[in-house]
């Protein structure tokens, strides 16, 4: 088995590997689908000066694992294929299939909804937050910054109860900047089915992502 490094990428049994350094104490991987290819993205992230001989070890130790979740991604973007051609001219909007509408209609629905209900969830939890921006980002449904909120364009597709776990996520970040127990335990306070409603919503992540770059390619 070869390790080809080049330019902070490399090739591990036959697939490429994104290999991203910084400050950390730990090596971990994180495997994805990708709009472009049935091939998933995999990115190793490790500490500085980590060397090759480590981050094979590492692979080696964790291949089992990136076969299985190559292999269930790659099941699940067929699925998403057979999904966008049931539906090619249809769009999911807060989780219904619907005609096609503008992305720009969209943006505007989903800052809508998501101003209103903030508003409420974070008056239930005792918080504030100082402002609500949608961006077009594919790597995470939702950020907190302080008292800044940040929210995926892909959360137009979701059902609105999954919208809402994602608000109180962020929300609960204002009084915990972490994932403790303390942070879950408000979080399943104001949400107790979060659990569930975080699954469906890492379930359909691929189908959301197609969903964005379908209505992009197509200038909706």
């Amino acid at each position: 088995m070869k390790l080809n490094v080049s330019h902070r990428s490399l090739v591990f049994d036959g697939r490429a590997i994104m290999v991203c350094q910084k400050p950390s104490k730990y090596m971990r991987i994180n495997v994805r689908p990708s709009l472009e290819s049935s091939q998933p993205i995999i990115k190793l992230t490790c500490p500085p000066h980590t060397t090759n001989e480590a981050i094979l070890a590492f692979m080696q130790a964790h291949k089992e694992w990136i076969d299985n979740v190559c292999i269930r991604l790659m099941q699940a973007r067929m699925e998403t294929l057979e999904i966008l051609q049931k539906h090619c001219d249809e769009i999911l909007l807060f989780g219904k299939w619907v005609p096609v509408v503008p992305l720009m209609e969209l943006r505007a629905m989903l800052h809508t909804y998501l101003m209103q209900r903030t508003d409420v969830l974070a008056n239930a939890m005792g918080v504030r937050f100082s402002k609500l921006a949608v961006r077009k980002s594919m790597s995470r449904l939702g950020s907190c910054t302080k008292d800044r909120l940040s929210f995926s364009l892909l959360l137009v597709f979701a059902p609105q109860e999954e919208i809402d776990y994602v608000v109180i996520h962020e929300l609960a970040h204002i009084v915990h900047n972490n994932h403790s127990a303390q942070f879950w335990e408000l979080v399943g306070a104001h949400c107790p089915r979060w659990r569930a409603l975080r699954k469906s919503l890492k379930s359909r992540w691929g189908l959301f992502s197609a969903l964005l770059d379908r209505l992009e390619q197509t200038r909706m």
